[in-house]
């Protein structure tokens, strides 16, 4: 039998205000199921600050915070789809009674390895932003044995130079809460990519 557990339950549903980015918003209202992926090409080397459109692909600074060198880097990121869940995909896990009154959201993004050095896969998550600007953090799922078959986790193995991958995100927002844009912030001291729904 599958056995997953929940970890992080608190930070899972902490509301963040953007530290950065006051640009216009692609507008409130919630996405469908699943926001198709849109046509577009590369956005400018420099994607810091704007909001792209789905499928569309950024090259943003980058610094893999969890390995012993924090040197930077770049990578690409292209939003390819926004799925909206049901709460009970989450059926086996082990929600607070706050979480379990939330939307979850499945941020489905490709991942570049531009630099000269390998990266953690793990540590290249996508955030959701509200219409009002608060940012929810992907919630850190552990699965024991088998998969989550919604938004599978990425692999432990680094990212090697030159090599991508395709990742899903957790999101759990509360009911009633506006989705207005995917976030991307590789670098903390730069500005963040954003992706409209639309």
């Amino acid at each position: 039998m599958t056995r997953w557990i929940s970890v992080a339950a608190v930070l899972a549903l902490a509301v963040v205000m953007a530290a950065c980015g006051s640009g216009d918003s692609s507008g409130g209202g919630t996405p469908p199921a699943t926001a198709a992926v849109q046509t577009g090409g590369s956005a400018p080397a420099d994607s810091a600050g704007k909001t792209l459109a789905l499928g569309q692909r950024a090259v943003t600074a980058y610094v893999d915070y969890g390995a012993k060198n924090t040197k930077p880097t770049k990578v690409g990121v292209t939003v390819l789809k926004v799925r909206k869940g049901s709460i009970s995909d989450f059926k086996d896990f082990d929600l607070d009674a706050k979480q379990k009154k939330t939307v979850p959201y499945y941020v489905d993004a490709k991942f570049e390895n531009l630099g000269s050095f390998a990266l953690t896969r793990h540590l290249m998550e996508p955030s959701i932003e509200d219409s009002d600007g608060n940012e929810y953090k992907p919630l850190t799922l552990i699965v024991l044995s088998g998969t989550f078959k919604p938004c599978p986790q990425p692999s432990g193995a680094k990212l090697k130079p030159g090599a991508s991958f395709t990742g899903c995100a957790s999101i759990l927002l509360p009911k009633g809460t506006a989705f207005d844009r995917v976030r991307f912030n590789g670098d903390v001291t730069k500005d963040p990519v954003f992706w409209g729904a639309q």
